[in-house]
């Protein structure tokens, strides 16, 4: 038995046709585990991943499928991050779970349940779980144990209706078997009166989403519902119609939407989203809105029962509610469907293993980064923190806890720090800035003039490194060399934001320079490319090394992560004010 963990589109696109072979074959599958629906849905999401299991030798095809996402929250006292693991189609799916070959549902519960008992998580939250009970109930088995427990969830809501039950209609061969057979006497009456009277008055009309009418139709259905539902839901309300809109529209573009709307003249009554599950027959009502104010005929009864006998008349099986058992859908002949909700939880509260999940490094790191901006420094430190146990070489969190070290006034420990990140470094000259500034700021000025010659060999035309260096000279009265760095920083050409900055400070501390500097100043040629091109190492190692790249600055990234940005960009440091301009000309007159 294998698992492969399948977590890019592209690699989601390469197993459809063996995605499309387990769904077929799954008797409990449904629309939202399909292949098309889970990947218009996480296309645009992160950090989502399925788990494919094979039995038999690498390269023949997989057997059944987990897709999962995940989720991480952060203590407002403690700072800590935990990991929750959560169903991927959650937030939009009616029902998520496991795909899987009949023959193999064993072998996959068993295998999936190893697997993320392997995996660094707080909460496993089986929402909407669908599939028998003896499925839910061994997976839940094979993962629970002295370590992690397990709850079983509720889904009823404040006006008591249960979210955990689907009510789900099987539809006869015809639509009389339909009237006859699955409705009540007086609901089959109603029904036949209202659709005759709309079929029969051309001040009524039904219209079906096409292309040219689907903007306008969804229009139509969200105005309607948001009139019922914006005082219940608040706030939340645009984000869901914003994630069903989105949804709709990718099930339209695979020619699985049937939306009809109910006019009267100009006037929408109401309107009905349904999705199309081609291969199991299957037709699913995802969302509706309706005119509170029109009572008769009845938009709800009229647009479920058109849709019932389209879905009849084209060979559909099943006509499903999805969650939630409101009175209304009794009227239509359903039977429940139930879901199975549960939470697994570790006894400790946080994450196995005491570390971040891998799939959430990035996403701590993001957040820390955000937190620090917003001056909440005892989150973004506890964050950072996590991200470094979690991953030791992550060099923009390091950098960052050295920041963080600067901002409480320690500077020794700042420069240990930053001393220890350039062993870890690939890309050394942001690090060395930090060191150098650090050893300003302890005025240990040799050493960061040296540490400022590092950085120019790595960025040589780094604004900040030149200008940092002849800061660093004048205060230990080597002028001359600092007027040599002061004047090559004047002719460099850089993209950095504080160039024009940097290059006027390092005028007008020339214009001070001058009167102690004698003989006058011999500069070396400049590249056209706008660093000094000085004879030997330098030359060589920037033509070697970086030859068209882009130098970094300090702000830039390693590794591929960012290092957390100053809200403004790096101003010039001042002169220290220990320098007394007079006493250098001085010291320095021949």
């Amino acid at each position: 038995m294998r698992i492969d963990v399948i977590e890019s589109n592209a690699d989601f696109e390469k197993i459809r046709e063996n995605w499309d072979c387990v769904y077929s074959g799954d008797p409990h599958a449904q629309y939202f585990l399909s292949w098309e629906w889970l990947y218009g849905y996480l296309h645009r999401r992160d950090r989502w991943f399925i788990l494919a299991l094979r039995e038999k030798p690498e390269g023949s095809p997989y057997v059944a499928f987990f897709p999962l996402r995940m989720a991480t929250t952060q203590d407002q006292k403690t700072g800590i991050c935990t990991d929750d693991i959560i169903m991927a189609g959650n937030h939009a799916a009616d029902y998520t779970g496991i795909l899987c070959d009949p023959a193999y549902e064993a072998h996959a519960v068993r295998g999936f349940a190893q697997f993320l008992r392997a995996q660094s998580w707080t909460h496993l939250r089986l929402d909407n779980f669908s599939g028998p009970i003896e499925r839910h109930d061994a997976f839940v088995q094979a993962l629970r144990g002295p370590d992690i427990g397990h709850k079983r969830v509720t889904r009823l809501d404040n006006r008591n209706i249960d979210h955990a039950v689907c009510p789900v209609v099987t539809l006869p061969d015809s639509w009389e078997a339909y009237l006859e057979t699955k409705l009540s006497g007086q609901t089959r009456q109603k029904l036949r009166r209202f659709l005759r009277q709309i079929e029969s008055d051309d001040a009524y009309r039904i219209t079906i989403a096409t292309s040219e009418t689907i903007e306008r139709d969804l229009d139509a259905l969200f105005k309607l519902w948001h009139a019922k539902w914006h005082a219940e839901k608040g706030e939340r309300i645009e984000p869901i119609m914003a994630c069903a809109r989105e949804v709709l529209l990718d099930a339209f573009r695979h020619g699985n939407l049937f939306l009809p709307v109910l006019w009267h003249g100009d006037r929408p009554l109401g309107a009905i989203a349904n999705m199309l599950d081609r291969k199991k027959k299957a037709v699913l009502f995802y969302i509706a809105g309706r005119d509170e104010e029109w009572k008769t005929p009845s938009p709800g009864l009229v647009l479920h029962g058109y849709a019932i006998r389209h879905a009849i008349s084209q060979g559909y099986r099943s006509y499903d509610f999805l969650r939630g058992n409101e009175t209304y859908k009794y009227a239509f002949g359903v039977e429940d469907r139930p879901l199975h909700c549960s939470t697994l939880r570790t006894a400790t509260g946080r994450n196995r293993s005491e570390t971040l999940n891998v799939r959430s490094i990035r996403y701590v790191y993001d957040l820390a980064r955000r937190l620090y901006t917003e001056g909440k420094k005892g989150l973004a430190e506890a964050a950072f923190e996590q991200v470094v146990a979690a991953s030791p070489a992550h060099v923009g969190a390091r950098m960052a806890l050295a920041q963080l070290l600067l901002d409480k006034g320690r500077l020794s420990d700042a420069e240990a720090a930053y001393q220890n990140i350039l062993a870890a470094a690939t890309d050394i000259g942001p690090v060395l800035l930090r060191l150098g500034d650090t050893q300003v700021a302890l005025k240990k000025f040799h050493e960061a003039a040296a540490t400022y010659d590092r950085a120019i060999e790595m960025q040589p035309n780094s604004s900040a490194a030149h200008f940092s260096k002849g800061v660093a000279l004048v205060a230990i009265g080597r002028n001359a060399e600092a007027a040599k760095a002061f004047e090559v920083l004047e002719q460099l050409n850089s993209d950095d934001p504080a160039h024009a900055s940097f290059q006027q400070k390092a005028k007008d501390v020339l214009a001070r320079l001058a009167p102690t500097l004698s003989p006058p100043l011999e500069l070396p040629p400049i590249h056209p490319s706008g660093f000094p091109l000085e004879a030997g190492s330098l030359a060589e190692r920037f033509t070697r090394d970086f030859g068209r790249k882009l130098m970094t600055s300090a702000t830039d990234s390693f590794k591929g992560f960012d290092i957390p940005k100053p809200a403004q960009p790096r101003a010039p440091p001042s002169v220290p004010a220990m320098v007394k301009w007079q006493s250098l000309a001085a010291r320095t007159k021949h």
